[in-house]
């Protein structure tokens, strides 16, 4: 669909969070303990995805003038949701309240999947070949890899 395992992984991604997404939406406020083992497969699928972007892929965006403004964008997109899913984590996931956030949570991420998939990866198009693009894949990869199995060693040690 996007011709390159850089974006393959990352809508791949993105399909996956919207489903869980869509999960967690339909949780009632009584079903606090699927609520929240929901809400850490989030968090645990949400945040190496979007440290890697933010380490690998964004600088080498930002460093082309063409593509700079929307990447600059899109790391103030990253900031606000992982506002949010930290004020979500830190909420009692029973409170009425929590699903109004949730909602907005939801909200901001589909709006910066959009847009990711759409002008970020033109931009990303028009700035790198293939092989710089295989690069950067790599590194996401590498670097999405390693953080997701530090937290899961911390989720497993809390548990």
């Amino acid at each position: 669909m996007f011709q390159n395992q850089l974006f393959e992984e990352i809508h791949e991604d993105h399909e996956n969070l919207k489903d869980l997404l869509e999960k967690l939406m339909k949780t009632s406020d009584r079903a606090e303990k699927n609520r929240a083992n929901l809400f850490e497969k989030v968090k645990l699928g949400m945040v190496p995805h979007m440290k890697a972007e933010e380490k690998v892929f964004y600088p080498a965006l930002v460093k082309h003038k063409k593509a700079r403004q929307d990447a600059l964008e899109s790391l103030e997109e990253h900031h606000v949701a992982e506002m949010v899913l930290r004020e979500l984590d830190r909420s009692a996931k029973a409170d009425e309240k929590w699903k109004a956030k949730l909602m907005v949570f939801k909200e901001i991420v589909e709006h910066h999947i959009e847009e990711e998939e759409g002008k970020i990866f033109e931009d990303a198009k028009e700035a790198f070949d293939e092989e710089q693009l295989d690069e950067i894949f790599e590194g996401f990869q590498k670097h999405k890899h390693s953080l997701k199995d530090r937290l899961q060693k911390r989720s497993s040690a809390a548990a």
